[in-house]
Formats: structure tokens, sequence, C-alpha cells
């Protein structure tokens, strides 16, 4: 399953209406913070995690335990295994999915707790490395987007560090430049390009020209030495994507 297959947003009543009758029953239910069993597989079902799913506001979900002695239980061996007795507290658990249900703070539009926000960028990730699978709808960056990018982030970095250092009276500014610098710092460092930081400028501009002359200058060459084959495959691809575009 890929992300573009996911769409997080709340069960909209046309969505609901093609579910068949038992499906519509008790609703309430879905909201039930229980664990899920099919004999030996025992998962928690976490709602309070997509409470806006439901059409809640988020908060702050409880902790969970997860049961990592589950994880490591299969069938193999235990074919006169009585599941329904090894798993009794978890089947009691399920058995109160009416009063186990998780309340909420209903919303018209998807929103968060004031506390929630600080305390997801406490607990998580902000930054992940590319995947090797790359989504099929999102805009591929070239190479030299990318170079223009990062030199960008370059000169925002040193121009707002040379402002603080010229305005330092005016705290306003201050703050927001070394802001800025910090997080054009940040993301260098992060796409491993902190080392432009400490580049002179005169000298990232000579750069960036040349990276694009050449980039031009490879393009230019590639249509010269391309082959009668070539060509064809090369328009072949251009009329696809204009096909596509249109």
């Amino acid at each position: 399953m890929s992300e573009d297959q996911i769409t997080w947003m709340p069960y909209r009543p046309d969505m609901l209406a093609e579910l068949p009758p038992a499906g519509r029953e008790q609703t309430h239910i879905w909201r039930a913070r229980v664990p899920l069993i099919c004999f030996d597989i025992v998962e928690l079902h976490l709602p309070d995690r997509v409470m806006r799913q439901f059409g809640f506001e988020q908060v702050i979900p409880r902790p969970i335990d997860t049961y990592v002695e589950l994880h490591k239980l299969d069938r193999r061996g235990k074919h006169t295994e009585d599941w329904a007795l090894r798993h009794v507290r978890y089947v009691t658990m399920w058995d109160r999915r009416a009063e186990l249900a998780v309340a909420g703070t209903p919303t018209y539009v998807p929103s968060v707790s004031g506390d929630y926000m600080g305390w997801y960028y406490s607990i998580t990730r902000l930054f992940v490395s590319p995947s090797f699978r790359l989504p099929t709808h999102h805009y591929q960056p070239s190479s030299l987007a990318l170079h223009l990018t990062t030199r960008a982030l370059q000169r925002i970095h040193q121009r707002a560090t040379a402002t603080v250092t010229d305005i330092p009276d005016v705290d306003m500014y201050g703050q927001t430049l070394t802001g800025i610098a910090s997080l054009c710092s940040d993301v260098l460092g992060r796409v491993d390009y902190g080392h432009l930081i400490h580049m002179p400028a005169s000298q990232e501009m000579a750069s960036t020209s040349s990276a694009a002359a050449a980039s031009s200058s490879q393009t230019q060459h590639e249509r010269v030495v391309l082959q009668p084959r070539q060509r064809r495959r090369r328009r072949h691809e251009q009329q696809h994507l204009h096909d596509e575009a249109d």
C-alpha cells in the first residue's frame, strides 16, 4: 500500500451509504479501544489515535502496552490450544467493547487540542530519509532543481546572518532572521549540503551559473549525439508526456 491509496479524512455520509446495513449498525463500536482477536493473533484497535477520522477533535492518545510477548506467539505446535482460554483477558475486553468506545469533542473542521501538537512534535520523527520508492502523484525534482534550491537556502542563510550582524539593536528583526538562518542551516545540513554555509557568496554564484550552463550544454550535446532510433524514442516519450498533460 502506498501513500496515494490512503485518505485520512472523516467517513463521509456518501461513503457510509455504500456499506451494507449490518456495517452501519452500532457505529459507536468503531471507536471501541479493544483488542481484535483471531486465534493466536491479538492486535489493539486504537481509535483514539485517529479521532479526526470519526469527526472528533484529536487529543493526546493514551499510552499503550505493545504486548511484545503476543507478537512472539503463533500456532505452530499448538493444534490443541484453546485460544479463547489462552486469551481470556483480551476476550473479556472485547466483550466490553460497547462501554470501551472512546468519546470525544465533535468538530466540523478537522482540529487538534491545544497541547496535542506539542506532544506530537516531542514523540515523532519530524524528518525522514527519502524513500527508495518515489510517490507516483508528486513532482519529482531534477538534480538541477535540487542544486538551485540548496543554493537559494544558502543565500537566505548568508543574508539573514549578515542582517543580524548589521542591525543588532532591532530585536524583532534579529529574532526573525536568526530563526531563518537556523532553519536554512538545519535544512542544508540534513541534505548533506551544510558545507555551503561557509562558502563565499561570490564562489556560490559562480558555481550555480556553471552548473546551469553545464546542464544546458549536456542537454544540447545529448541532442547532437542521438542516433535516429534514439531520436524516435525521445519524440515518442515527449508525445506521451504531452498527451498526459492534455
